[in-house]
């Protein structure tokens, strides 16, 4: 008996121990990271207080218990990601009308459901949030996502972002705009998609001891001007980030500091004060307004969270001042008249390198798939690093896999918010993945990256087999998700221009009245001419609505147009001599008379610009032209970036004008060449002048007969990329010559107070507009099957007298 009772208490004590152990090696697990090595960096850093040596203890304890009662606080905290998903074709469409009609999906754009296992992270390692997670999007929601939860709210961009700079592309000009959130705490933390939490964070990570944001550094920066120089020149969108910090380093010295170091922006998250964000966006007005304008990420663009972060730090004395006095005079009154009387109390603490290396990595992912293991299993076994990020730099399939496959074996944990089917597929392919429960294990104990080689880890990780499943994953994946090829604007566009030629409806009442214009010159034969007269039958057959008037610029007198009324009050003749100044001898070429066209008496503001050889010929909507917000539409071809090898005579005009507008613009700004289509231009009236007084300086008076140049394109591409912006005229787009260029005056009696303007998808160009260079009468019964809008035709082509007559009898059946 008794030696069973020693059994029993020896047993019992074995239990306990084991228990004890088993408990210990747990919350060691849970903290094995922290290592004495780690304690030891901390206990040795230098230029840190003891005090705040101390408050590590909060961040390198935690183990995702509950939070001290002074940190209550924080748990209602709003977190905010900016997210899009490059491949929606709503999204690509809208891009492509700004970028030059590439519809493709980009690094920058692609989404490979970072998000999904970010918010995953989140949920995992900070337990103490109970807030509401906003997910900034433009119009878009991911597929894996339930609408119906209460803790994240979609904001799209167009309820945060003023009219007219929306849309952008630029996640620096979103940013700008945070604080427009609605229901935005005063103090949030914002997120990247591609931020991932590596283990347990206390909100001692995010504040300091006196709650207030802690700003993390990064390494110093030695600022290269040869090195800028030729980051912008290659304008490569992975790296003119480095170009961007000398714009932004110029712009701190200019204002706070002439002797400023700088020292990167740690790729963390960012605490921000809602209601700083209005006098920052006061303080850099001038500077925004480059980052604003320009839709897309630019090398010559600054850095704006870094000044928003710099102005607060210089603002409450954080760092030293050291400016000129104009500047501090600048600084003075912007304290003195800001809207915000408690700006100045705030405060951040200044986070520096050596600290912020300890718990932040920055990372990215690219085609070498030794690199990313390596990145991989640093990250699986130094779980000191509270976050990390993973840039997108690949290209290939398997980098994406490679990428999926970490993602969904670090973080299998779904969250509430995602929708079941998804969850679901996920965990049937995590189980077939062969190694997952063994790695798992081995991961979490203390001895895994010691024992493990780099060639085991391959075979775990990222095998043949397991790529295979990843792939079959993601296929199935896609079945979820109903992405047509087309675009919602693209359909709704088709169904407006399914007109029947009935009454229009009152928001286009204007459009009743606007100007057409037609240009004969010498250089017309009279076979082009007489089509003339088709072409304005096609107008007055299948324009309805209009009844505005049409101008038709003859330049030979001698020109027969007997078949006019001359009591028409619809149409009127104009002599170009009464457009171009009489200070010119008159020998002027077409080009001239195209680049004078505003100066035609009582011309509307928005006008119609057609070729005699511009055929309707079925019933045109008001949309065929402008879009819903009244913008002129234009029609450009595909884009091609080299100029052909052997140039064409009558395509030297061309190039010479596309080359003259990349100076002007610059290259990197214009780095494609794109042929408008054969087809009515709408013009704004007010654009011709400053489009003169940009190009004619190339040219002497004396000299107009050899304008070579293409006003349609000079016209154009001045609306695209200069006049497109809501600063524009007292501040224009472009990094080229034009910067050098005084501001062009526009007339303030107008009631166009945006120039904006459209583009033609590819699909809508080939559903309704066909050109004819050759074999026309083969063409004649494509266009009755096809349900064409519109038609021209290029009689370049030597024609016998028999087709000539087959193409007129053409003509005179169908008008």
């Amino acid at each position: 008996m008794l030696f069973k009772y020693k059994c029993f208490k020896f047993f019992l004590s074995f239990l306990v121990l084991y228990l004890f152990i088993s408990v210990y090696r747990i919350n060691n697990l849970k903290r094995f990271h922290f290592s004495t090595e780690l304690r030891n960096k901390i206990k040795n850093l230098k230029n840190i207080d003891i005090d705040k040596k101390r408050y590590f203890n909060y961040i390198i304890n935690y183990k995702g218990d509950s939070l001290e009662p002074e940190w209550e606080w924080v748990k209602n905290i709003s977190f905010v990601y900016t997210w899009v998903d490059g491949s929606d074709p709503n999204f690509s469409y809208l891009k492509s009308k700004y970028n030059g009609g590439d519809r493709d999906v980009n690094s920058r754009d692609r989404s490979a459901d970072e998000l999904r296992y970010s918010l995953r992270s989140l949920k995992k390692y900070l337990p103490w949030h109970n807030g509401t997670i906003f997910i900034v999007t433009n119009n878009q929601i991911p597929k894996w996502l339930k609408v119906n939860n209460n803790c994240i709210k979609i904001v799209n961009h167009e309820d945060i972002i003023p009219k007219y700079i929306n849309p952008t592309f630029d996640s620096s000009t979103i940013e700008c705009f945070l604080d427009k959130i609605p229901g935005i705490g005063e103090i949030f933390i914002y997120l990247n998609d591609d931020f991932f939490f590596n283990n347990y964070v206390h909100p001692s990570f995010f504040f300091s001891d006196k709650f207030y944001p802690k700003i993390f550094r990064g390494n110093k920066e030695i600022i290269n001007k040869t090195k800028v120089r030729y980051l912008i020149k290659e304008n490569n969108i992975h790296y003119i980030y480095g170009a961007s910090v000398y714009f932004t380093d110029k712009i701190i010295k200019k204002y706070f500091d002439k002797n400023f170091v700088y020292y990167h922006l740690s790729h963390c998250a960012y605490v921000c004060y809602q209601s700083l964000f209005e006098p920052f966006r006061q303080f850099f007005e001038k500077e925004l307004k480059l980052v604003f304008s320009y839709r897309f990420r630019c090398p010559y663009k600054p850095i704006t969270l870094y000044l928003y972060q710099m102005l607060l730090l210089y603002l409450n004395n954080k760092l030293p001042f050291n400016s000129r006095p104009y500047f501090k005079k600048k600084l003075a009154n912007f304290k003195k008249y800001s809207l915000n009387s408690l700006l100045f109390n705030y405060s951040f603490e200044l986070v520096p390198e050596e600290i912020t290396k300890l718990f932040v990595k920055f990372s990215s992912i690219n085609d070498d798939s030794k690199a990313n293991y390596e990145k991989f299993n640093y990250l699986l076994n130094n779980r000191n690093i509270l976050i990390y990020n993973f840039n997108d730099k690949y290209n290939s399939s398997k980098a994406l896999y490679e990428f999926t496959e970490f993602m969904i074996t670090r973080y299998p944990e779904n969250t509430s918010f995602e929708k079941e089917n998804y969850v679901n597929l996920e965990k049937m392919y995590l189980k077939k993945l062969n190694y997952v429960n063994e790695t798992i294990k081995e991961i979490n104990s203390n001895y895994f990256y010691e024992k493990k080689k780099d060639s085991q880890f391959k075979k775990m990780f990222f095998n043949e087999e397991n790529l295979n499943y990843i792939d079959d994953y993601l296929e199935k994946k896609k079945k979820f998700t109903h992405f047509r090829n087309i675009s919602q604007m693209e359909l709704e566009e088709i169904n407006i221009l399914s007109y029947d030629g009935g009454e229009l409806k009152d928001e286009w009442k204007w459009i009743e009245n606007i100007s057409f214009v037609y240009l004969i010159t010498n250089e017309n034969d009279d076979f082009l001419i007489e089509q003339l007269k088709y072409s304005l039958r096609s107008i007055s057959i299948y324009l309805p609505w209009f009844i505005g008037t049409i101008f038709i610029i003859v330049e030979n007198p001698t020109i027969d147009l007997s078949w006019l009324k001359k009591n028409n009050q619809h149409i009127q003749i104009i002599n170009p001599r009464i457009l171009v100044s009489k200070k010119f001898n008159h020998k002027f070429s077409k080009g001239i008379i195209e680049m004078y066209l505003d100066k035609i008496p009582s011309i509307t503001e928005k006008f119609i610009y057609i070729n005699p050889n511009h055929y309707f010929i079925n019933f045109i909507h008001p949309r065929f032209f402008f879009n819903e917000e009244f913008f002129p539409k234009y029609n450009f071809d595909n884009k091609f970036n080299k100029e052909h090898k052997r140039i064409k005579y009558d395509e030297k005009a061309f190039y010479k004008t596309y080359n003259t507008i990349k100076k002007m613009f610059g290259k990197n700004y214009i780095n494609y060449y794109r042929k408008l289509v054969d087809s009515p231009i709408p013009l704004y009236r007010d654009l011709f002048k400053p489009v003169r007084k940009l190009y004619l300086a190339e040219f002497s008076e004396s000299n107009y007969k050899n304008f070579d140049l293409l006003p349609k394109y000079l016209l154009t591409t001045y609306n695209i990329y200069g006049a497109a912006q809501i600063y524009y005229p007292n501040f224009i787009m472009g990094f080229g010559k034009i910067r050098k260029i005084k501001l062009p005056t526009i007339k303030r009696d107008n009631t166009i107070k945006y120039y904006g303007f459209d583009i033609k998808s590819k699909l809508i160009l080939n559903k309704y507009i066909l050109n004819i260079d050759i074999d026309f009468l083969n063409n004649i019964y494509k266009i009755k099957e096809t349900g064409i809008l519109f038609l021209s035709i290029n009689f370049s082509k030597n024609y016998d007298s028999c087709q000539l007559n087959q193409i007129k009898d053409y003509f005179k059946t169908s008008y």
